[in-house]
């Protein structure tokens, strides 16, 4: 995502006044795309919070002062942090607004800039926990459960295993004989970027198994546990293209699911990662 960015915050500076209010419903998005830079992202947060904090103070105790009190929250500041960060969190050009801003108008500019309809947002929250609870359930009941002393079961994948791989690969089960069988469960419930990349890292993972103990991509049985979102969902047209495309991965549903101890059992495949 190259280019692209997301607004998580607003810092609003008037006399005597400072004002600063982060989004939790864009920062949970951060965390389903870049689940590492949420730690970052939450210690950037705190540190100008208590910097906030140390300004108003400051501000409140000499708000008699006949001198002009000096800010580290200026215009100046926030334009030089605007032409110059360029890491994880940066910081847009300031703008001057020509109003008087008390807390109503504060929100009114937080949600257009940054928009945080947290109730909806909250809600389809615990409604996706609860679907991902119910998916992953009935894979450990149709599938793991039956052939966890048999092959390998939430195995974690690294570089040592497969070198293309940069952050460690969860798989639910993965094993070998005389073809390699393997399935990862994965709930259409989250973002279409996370969706994307673990869909491209099994299929990384997929060809480098195959190659590494010389087996064919055309007889090795690999799944995709994916229950079919809704149509309506940006997710949807994705699981219907995998859908459609089994040439390498199969899609199945977690109800389903037990095909894969099926044709394990049938297969007597075992476990090889040593």
């Amino acid at each position: 995502m190259s280019g692209e960015s997301l607004t998580i915050g607003l810092i609003l500076s008037t006399e005597g006044k400072l004002r600063l209010k982060f989004s939790k419903t864009k920062k949970n998005l951060v965390k389903s795309i870049l689940p590492a830079a949420v730690s970052i992202i939450d210690f950037l947060e705190k540190e100008i919070q208590h910097k906030a904090n140390e300004q108003q103070k400051f501000l409140t105790q000499n708000k008699d002062s006949l001198f002009e009190l000096p800010t580290l929250f200026s215009a100046d500041y926030f334009s030089y942090l605007s032409k110059y960060s360029n890491g994880l969190l940066k910081f847009s050009e300031p703008s001057i607004i020509g109003d008087i801003i008390d807390e109503e108008k504060f929100e009114q500019l937080f949600r257009l800039f940054v928009y945080d309809d947290q109730n909806n947002s909250e809600k389809t929250l615990l409604k996706n926990k609860s679907i991902e609870k119910a998916f992953y359930q009935k894979v450990e009941t149709n599938l793991i459960a039956r052939v966890k002393d048999k092959v390998h079961t939430n195995q974690s994948l690294d570089n040592h295993i497969v070198p293309t791989l940069f952050n460690p690969f969860q798989i639910d089960c993965l094993g070998l004989n005389g073809i390699l069988i393997g399935a990862k469960s994965l709930p259409f419930t989250q973002s279409k970027e996370t969706l994307h990349k673990n869909i491209n890292t099994y299929v990384s993972v997929i060809a480098h198994l195959s190659s590494a103990h010389n087996r064919s991509l055309a007889e090795n049985k690999f799944y995709l546990i994916a229950d079919q979102p809704n149509k309506h969902t940006p997710a949807y047209k994705l699981w219907k293209q995998l859908f459609n495309n089994e040439e390498l991965i199969k899609v199945i549903s977690a109800d389903d699911s037990g095909q894969v101890a099926d044709l394990i059992e049938e297969k007597k495949a075992e476990k090889f990662i040593l």
